[in-house]
């Protein structure tokens, strides 16, 4: 996940805006940040592959120019998964969520068990930890929040710098609908995180907000009695079988174009998200049509749920660490990890380009589902982002896996279209949508 660059925090009297507004070329100190002292707070969960979205979007045009303090608490003490996070900064002019210029904004975001927060606890009135930045210990840019996902995951049971909170925007990797078994959070505490079926999935109140491309990556040591770093090219219906559990070796995988993969014996370990993780469920529609394909009922292989991750960060370090490893990720994690290849699907080059032509197809679309917002200027933090800033080509987050979905906001497909570009990565209104349901095959809109 991506860590913005934190400013060098000032002492700052948490007065009035132009107290505020003195104070240049600084970010608000944790401090200023925390709750009670903020002027706006939003409380998000879900996704945490759109969790670099969602902070690129608030740096760009809801915070001023003194930038942005990240606050990262890691789920293991001294890791740098950063699964609880708050976004804080001084509210610009203009900046069409209803904020006072110079007031301190902050939205938390949590991405720890991904999708499942994004829609479980809404339909529940659960209330779920969140980085709570109110003790003065607390108050530091890498707050300690302490447990082991592995551990108290699926209870919520992580301490030190957390409180409980409602979930006021949730956010999935594609429409909360799929999240049934196999791909229900099962695994999860009832009692904490509550219940929901599919027609109660239905019934919350969701918002498109864009597309997401998704690739396999490998650790590629051991392969050819090589080391990391090797390209390597596979079919969809060859990740297909190495996710099914049909193969146990690379030296048996075949390559998009024939041949085998590796000419040594390395074995192949599937490093999986857990059980209703926005990004494990669109790996397995995607490879395997799990809860789509009425002509057979797949699902990922995975023989010891407990060693799942619960982030995006988490899946990522194990499978770098583990030799033959293959996991699946959106694209703007490539190159976070030095020790994975991003694999080239039938010789297709993940990216958002090759998406838009039609030649790359694992894409989903992110949806937000509203919860019962009670944070002082929640509500317009809330309509801000769902109602163009993240949707929007001109607005969307410029981040290496982001589409605008065509006819949405003012996305209007033609040939592509591109938008502007910025800090090198260009948005594209991608002509293809799955309308909704991410069982459906990539249609083209006019």
């Amino acid at each position: 996940m991506n860590n913005f660059k934190i400013a060098a925090a000032v002492a700052l009297a948490i007065g009035g805006t132009a107290a505020r507004q003195a104070a240049f070329a600084a970010s608000p100190t944790p401090a200023q940040c925390a709750h009670g002292n903020a002027a706006a707070e939003l409380y998000v969960a879900g996704s945490s592959a759109a969790q670099p979205s969602f902070a690129t979007a608030l740096a760009n045009d809801l915070f001023d120019s003194n930038g942005e303090t990240t606050i990262s608490a890691p789920a293991v003490t001294g890791s740098a998964n950063g699964n609880f996070k708050a976004y804080c900064g001084f509210a610009k002019a203009g900046n069409g969520a209803g904020v006072a210029t110079g007031a301190v904004v902050n939205v938390y975001y949590r991405g720890e068990g991904g999708s499942v927060v994004g829609a479980l606890p809404i339909v529940s009135g659960k209330a779920i930890k969140f980085l709570d930045l109110t003790p003065a210990a607390c108050q530091v840019t890498n707050p300690s929040v302490v447990g082991l996902s592995a551990n108290v995951g699926t209870t919520d049971g992580w301490t030190g710098c957390v409180t409980t909170h409602a979930v006021e925007m949730g956010v999935t990797d594609l429409e909360p609908t799929v999240f049934t078994t196999p791909n229900y959070p099962s695994a999860y505490s009832t009692a904490v995180f509550g219940t929901a079926n599919k027609a109660q999935l239905a019934a919350l109140t969701s918002t498109q907000l864009f597309q997401q491309v998704f690739a396999v990556f490998v650790n590629t040591s051991g392969l050819n009695g090589g080391g990391v770093g090797q390209a390597i090219d596979l079919s969809r219906q060859t990740v297909s079988n190495i996710l099914d559990g049909n193969y146990s070796d690379w030296s048996a995988v075949p390559t998009s174009t024939g041949g085998a993969v590796s000419s040594t014996s390395a074995a192949i370990t599937i490093v999986n998200r857990e059980a209703g993780s926005g990004t494990r469920t669109g790996a397995s529609i995607y490879f395997l049509g799990t809860n789509c394909n009425t002509a057979y009922q797949l699902s990922l292989s995975d023989p010891n749920p407990t060693n799942d991750g619960y982030a995006t960060g988490d899946v990522l370090a194990t499978a770098a660490a583990t030799p033959g490893a293959i996991t699946y990720a959106s694209i703007d994690n490539n190159g976070k990890q030095a020790n994975l290849t991003m694999a080239s699907l039938s010789g297709v080059k993940p990216s958002n380009l090759a998406a838009t032509s039609g030649a790359y197809d694992w894409w989903f679309e992110a949806t937000a589902q509203k919860g019962n917002i009670t944070s002082p200027g929640g509500t317009g933090i809330y309509n801000w982002l769902i109602g163009g800033e993240l949707a929007n080509v001109g607005t969307a987050p410029h981040a290496p896996d982001i589409l605008a979905i065509p006819n949405l906001g003012t996305n209007t497909p033609t040939v592509p279209v591109t938008a502007s570009t910025v800090g090198g990565v260009t948005i594209y209104i991608n002509p293809f949508t799955r309308n909704g349901n991410s069982c459906n095959y990539p249609g083209e809109t006019n």
